[in-house]
């Protein structure tokens, strides 16, 4: 399915979720400029009736109009289309960008109780919007919640569809196959299904949900908030009234465990009925708490007094306390020399840090610490001094001396992050970056830096969050934009990181790393004209950028443009002599214009840089083949085959030579291999057919040639169809 291109339009990039019902895809809608994302809902047709039962065909057109409505508020996904293809019923829904509430509920972490009001308020407005309307969404969840990067507000999506449709079905997303062979793999898939439960009331389970089964569901999440504990853990609570004992473990006020309470109650009689009947209770939660401050001053009970002590006592507790209060002076005063002394030389130090003495602001640093080495400032200072000195190791030692004198100093915690991304230690940056983050909520570049060392992990997926909060932050940083890009390129969002990378340039229009990045976004995407426009945007902006003209040889390439590819690729090659992916994309050039030698030529070099490169000994042996060393052309793709024994294509080459050499076993073997590998490669199966022909196979090679038609014909290959058709027709 991934690739596939739905109602000629719509290209899946990935699955998002899946049930027995059917599958949630992202996807590229490439009827419109910048193939802006998508969502993709399947719902495949009970029965394996061929024909569509217009009862389903019914509901669910009435279902698309229900969501159609629902779509008009601006917190629930807008419907874009909807139809019927292979068996399934589709929708296509407005993609949301931003992050699920779950990844907001962290476990030992209680929301406070202004959070969790704002939480509710703001589901239960879009609640009382879906319930007028006559709709039930069945499937609220910390997951279904997107917190909007746009504005962060929070957004309802994923609505059932599935209960008229299919009535057995109607829950099937609780259900969870196990493997028999793995008992670990099947308890853990019963902790997520108590945990998926967790949400839906006895009502819905029994297939009869209500409007206040949402009431419930959404009850659960405050559960979740206010306790700090995870969906498995809240769950294990449950006794056999179906109650969870969740009120000893909340921090929230006694108020607001009263309207949860009601939310979540078990019998849906006695729980709220509407949406806006909790909302108004929780109106008057918020009304107290701005009303209501707190007493000026604390009054003690008479009672509470201390007893009058008498006379003899208060005198040897006085005299007793002076003789404190003397020595506590002697100490002071002799201790208050040493800080006073270290002050002065920071101050020294700071001044010559500025008038460019770096080795005497760290002599002085060092001093300072001597005598004061409970001051984390200085620890800093001096981390900072050694930092510049380009000895990051000691700075990371003085940064964590700083952490060690006062753990909340963020701005050590900060650096040393960035000392431990420079020595590679990518762990220990998320480590100092998280800290960051937790102290100050609100620190941007933390969650920027902190996305950079989960890239290099190659965790993108946690990247992609880090950068989305950065940009939530901080809504014109560009390089946030761009490192997001980059961060969905390598998790194979290129639709994604192609919209990053266009809003980094409207920030920020200069940068010639972000078209390049573009532009490999758009090569990917099939966009070769785009990507051909973003590389020439990305050397204009920086002439020496060779990579840039090696990729757009790369896209002259496949423009068909082989001069301008075979200029630029001469260009990447005096930029970057050893770029073996520019002699390759030179060769290709050199091949399509029939230039075997050269072709040979930097193919060879290409080898020579890199004797591992499977393309270019397949490359080089069409340029042999071409120019008549079929024996050499054989090796050539012998050596492709080895090194990559999954390239259908270099078989097919090979059995193409040994046809031509007349060795039709070996031929026949060789496209049996690329089929094998390829099965909708009708080149293969129409030469297949050519030498089963010479070996008087003649129903072998019909067979061959009508597959090649049809495969031909559905690529939209009118030559290579006619051909098929002309040799299945020919007598011989």
């Amino acid at each position: 399915m991934i690739g596939q291109l739905l109602d000629r339009r719509y290209r899946i990039i990935k699955v998002t979720d899946s049930s027995e019902v059917g599958k949630t895809y992202l996807a590229a809608d490439t009827h419109r400029p910048g193939y802006p994302q998508c969502t993709v809902r399947e719902m495949r047709l009970p029965g394996t009736s061929s024909q569509t039962p217009e009862l389903v065909k019914v509901i669910f057109q009435r279902n698309a109009e229900i969501i159609e409505k629902l779509g008009k508020h601006d917190k629930i996904p807008e419907l874009l289309a909807y139809f019927e293809e292979n068996q399934s019923l589709y929708l296509i829904e407005e993609f949301i960008a931003g992050s699920p509430l779950s990844q907001e509920l962290i476990p030992g972490q209680p929301w406070d109780e202004d959070q969790v009001i704002g939480l509710l308020s703001e589901i239960l407005e879009i609640l009382v919007f879906i319930h007028e309307k006559g709709f039930i969404h069945r499937r609220i969840q910390p997951d279904r919640a997107i917190r909007r990067e746009s504005d962060g507000k929070f957004v309802l999506v994923d609505f059932s569809l599935d209960k008229e449709i299919n009535p057995e079905l109607a829950n099937c997303h609780l259900l969870a196959q196990t493997s028999p062979n793995s008992v670990k793999r099947h308890e853990a898939k019963k902790q997520d299904l108590a945990a998926q439960e967790l949400y839906v009331p006895i009502e819905q389970l029994s297939g009869n949900p209500r409007y206040n089964s949402d009431i419930y569901a959404l009850g659960t999440i405050a559960q979740l908030a206010v306790t700090g504990l995870s969906p498995n853990e809240l769950s294990a609570l449950k006794n056999n009234k179906s109650q969870i004992p969740w009120r000893n473990r909340a921090t929230c006020s006694a108020a607001l465990a009263d309207i949860i309470d009601r939310m979540v109650r078990p019998d849906c009689e006695e729980r709220y009925q509407e949406a806006a009947e909790v909302l108004a209770d929780l109106k008057q939660i918020a009304v107290k708490l701005e009303v209501e401050p707190p007493p000026a001053t604390i009054i003690t009970d008479a009672r509470s007094q201390p007893r009058r002590q008498s006379q003899t006592k208060l005198l040897l507790l006085a005299a007793t306390a002076a003789a404190l209060i003397l020595t506590a002076l002697i100490i002071y005063f002799w201790q208050s020399q040493s800080p006073g002394r270290a002050k002065e030389l920071l101050a020294r130090g700071v001044t010559k840090a500025q008038q460019g003495d770096t080795t005497g602001a760290i002599a002085d640093y060092t001093q300072a610490i001597a005598l004061n080495a409970g001051d984390a400032e200085t620890y800093y200072t001096l981390a900072n001094a050694r930092y510049d000195m380009g000895a990051t190791e000691q700075a990371i030692q003085d940064y964590t001396q700083a952490i060690k004198v006062n753990p909340s100093h963020t701005k050590a915690l900060y650096n040393r992050g960035i000392a431990r991304l420079d020595i590679g230690d990518k762990r220990g940056a998320v480590e100092d970056f998280t800290q960051v983050v937790r102290l100050n909520p609100s620190d941007g570049e933390a969650y920027s830096k902190r996305g950079l060392a989960y890239y290099d992990l190659a965790d993108y997926r946690t990247a992609i969050e880090d950068y989305t909060q950065a940009i939530r932050l901080s809504p014109n940083d560009a390089t946030a934009y761009s490192n997001r890009g980059l961060a969905r390129s390598a998790a194979g969002d290129k639709t994604g990181a192609m919209a990053d990378f266009t809003q980094a340039l409207q920030i920020s229009p200069k940068q010639a790393g972000v078209y390049y990045s573009r532009g490999r976004a758009r090569f990917n995407l099939a966009d070769y004209q785009g990507a051909m426009e973003d590389y020439t945007k990305a050397i204009e902006l920086q002439p020496d950028l060779a990579d840039a003209y090696t990729n757009r040889c790369s896209a002259y390439l496949n423009l068909a443009t082989y001069d301008k590819a075979i200029a630029d690729c001469t260009e990447g090659i005096r930029l970057a002599p050893k770029d073996e992916a520019a002699y390759n994309n030179r060769c290709i050039a050199y091949l399509n214009l029939k230039q075997f030698q050269k072709a040979s030529e930097d193919c060879s070099l290409t080898i020579g840089l890199n004797a591992n490169n499977p393309k270019a000994y397949s490359n080089r042996g069409l340029a042999r083949s071409a120019s008549g060393d079929k024996q050499g052309a054989v090796e050539d793709f012998t050596q492709a085959i080895r090194l990559n024994p999954s390239d259908a294509v270099a078989y097919s080459n090979r059995g193409t030579i040994y046809s031509e050499l007349k060795n039709y076993p070996l031929a026949v073997e060789d496209f049996a291999h690329s089929l094998r590998l390829n099965p909708n490669n009708a080149s293969a199966f129409y030469s297949r057919g050519l030498v089963r022909r010479q070996l008087k196979d003649r129903a072998g090679a019909i067979e061959d040639f009508q597959k090649a038609a049809t495969l031909f014909l559905e690529q939209g290959r009118a030559d290579g169809f006619q051909n098929a058709q002309a040799q299945i027709n020919d007598p011989k």
